[in-house]
Order: structure tokens, then sequence, then C-alpha cells
């Protein structure tokens, strides 16, 4: 039982990156834990995310844990988010789950906040992924905010197939060769 906590940010790909990569190393991620911000962008990042799990990863347990505020924008935020992240990293490690944390998503300060708080909580596996290729500037985010996605992702209204396509093409890019960084 294996839970991949991260912060998360506009690029929700970095999430599935980790997970397809973690995988090929013989890394079977059941359930993710990921850190947001009240950003209005980064909810939309988030449920192209849910989305994605919903429709590609139906074995893997999602769960957000949404920051109280809107950005990091003072070190009271970033310790905060400090505090927070130690208390899901406790909380699954006193399930008997075994932790992997990733540093890729969100502002910079998360990954280093969530280092912190994993190595201080003895974490032993934090990953980072890096794409080889240089992709020119993404409408991917712009795109999604055009659509109503909580209301797709709860099913109350259907997702239409341009939508889909988009969420699977992002989130699972065949034309990128990724890098799973262990640091």
């Amino acid at each position: 039982m294996v839970t991949l906590v991260a912060s998360l940010g506009t690029s929700p790909m970095v999430i599935t990156e980790t997970i397809d990569e973690l995988r090929k190393m013989g890394t079977t991620v059941d359930r993710v834990v990921v850190l947001t911000t009240k950003d209005p962008r980064v909810e939309a990042s988030y449920y192209a995310l849910a989305l994605d799990f919903k429709w590609n990863y139906e074995n893997i347990e999602l769960e957000k844990v949404e920051l109280p505020f809107e950005d990091i924008k003072s070190q009271k935020d970033h310790d905060e988010f400090v505090r927070i992240a130690k208390e899901v990293i406790r909380k699954e490690m006193d399930a008997g789950r075994e932790v992997v944390v990733s540093v890729a998503g969100g502002r910079k300060t998360m990954g280093v906040g969530l280092y912190k708080a994993g190595l201080e909580l003895g974490v032993k596996d934090f990953y980072h992924v890096i794409a080889e290729e240089v992709v020119g500037t993404s409408d991917f985010l712009r795109n999604l905010m055009t659509h109503d996605l909580r209301s797709i992702y709860d099913g109350r209204i259907e997702a239409p197939e341009s939508l889909k396509k988009l969420i699977k093409w992002e989130m699972h890019r065949p034309d990128l060769t990724i890098h799973l960084i262990k640091i």
C-alpha cells in the first residue's frame, strides 16, 4: 500500500507522470493525496486530474487537501503548508502505508516544504519528474477553465469528447520522454 503525497499547482500532469514512472520502476501507487491552494486555476487543475483518475486510474484513490489560502505569499503561509503536509504524511504513515513524496508540483516553496516535512517524519523516497523535450506554451489550463469541470466530475453534466481527448493527451503525452529523479 503506497501513498503518493504531492502538492498541485497548474500542471496536473506531474502527478500522472510520477505515477506512471513509479509503475515502470515496480512501485504501484494505490492512493494519492494532493495539497492544493484555493486558486481557481489550481482548482481547474485538480478537477482535470480527478477526471483523469476517474477515466484512467480507477484503482487509485485520490484525495484533495485544500490549504486555507489562495496562494503561498508569506512565511506564515509556508509554515502552515509544512504543518499541514506533516499532518497528511503522518496520517498516511499511521495507517501503515508507505509514503513517497513528489516535489514537482505547485510553487517551489511547496516542494521544499514537502521535502522538509517528509524528512522530519522519516520518508525515504522523494521524486521529481522532468520532461526531456521542451514543449511550447500550452493552452491546456485556459481550455480547462472554459468547462465546468466540477459538474462534469460530479456527473451533473456530460464531458465533451474533445475535453476527454485533451485531458488524456496532456496528462499522458506519448511524445515526451519523462525522467523520474529520486532525490
